[in-house]
């Protein structure tokens, strides 16, 4: 009797046992993935603008606030980081004579607004946007050369609107927002160009 209580029992054992490894392996099925690596929103694909100064010098007078509605502090690339990133690929100075250019920060900010949704059943099985993100950029470059007694400038601003889906994930979020600061790269790199030919010729080495 003592033997069959014990094969009885070493039999609940590895069925236990097996319900174990297969839960592990519905748990592993529903693992998260990582969150994605973004690299630097880079402009070294278009040859870098030849300026006539003896350095950039490269700063922001922009101050996030860390605080609702702004969220730029929470994107895998910032609007500020990219426009540094700008800066240091775009403005190539000859590092001669005695003008300084100042590529300076004015607005890098991104702010989020909640859509109205559709609510109940219905709206659990509705694909709309629910939130709004609107990014905005704005930057001056001044050049001074005290040999001269000159001083010019230009600013330059670009806004980008993107929507997110109510029911996207964190990694969807993150992607969309990396895109749309990719965009926005894109739109800032074109108008400023063309601002500092038009507006500050004297910057450009010919």
């Amino acid at each position: 009797m003592s033997i069959r209580r014990f094969a009885l029992g070493r039999r609940a054992m590895v069925s236990g046992i097996g319900a174990a490894v297969v839960a592990l392996g519905l748990a592993a099925c529903t693992t998260t993935p990582p969150p994605p690596v973004y690299p630097d929103i880079r402009f070294t694909n278009v040859d870098p603008i030849a300026v006539n100064a003896l350095r950039v010098e490269i700063s922001s007078e922009y101050r996030p606030n860390f605080t609702p509605p702004n969220v730029e502090h929470l994107m895998p690339i910032s609007p500020e980081r990219m426009a540094r990133q700008w800066a240091l690929d775009r403005l190539q100075p000859l590092r001669s004579g005695s003008a300084v250019m100042r590529f300076t920060i004015l607005d890098a900010r991104v702010s989020e607004s909640r859509l109205a949704t559709t609510q109940g059943i219905k709206g659990a099985f509705t694909d709309e946007p629910g939130e709004r993100y609107e990014a905005e950029l704005r930057v001056r470059i001044s050049l001074d050369d005290p040999s001269r007694a000159y001083h010019g400038e230009v600013e330059t601003s670009v806004r980008r609107v993107q929507t997110v889906q109510k029911d996207a994930s964190l990694n969807e979020r993150e992607k969309v927002w990396y895109e749309m600061v990719q965009k926005l790269g894109s739109d800032f790199d074109a108008t400023m160009t063309t601002n500092l030919r038009n507006y500050l010729p004297d910057a450009i080495a010919r």
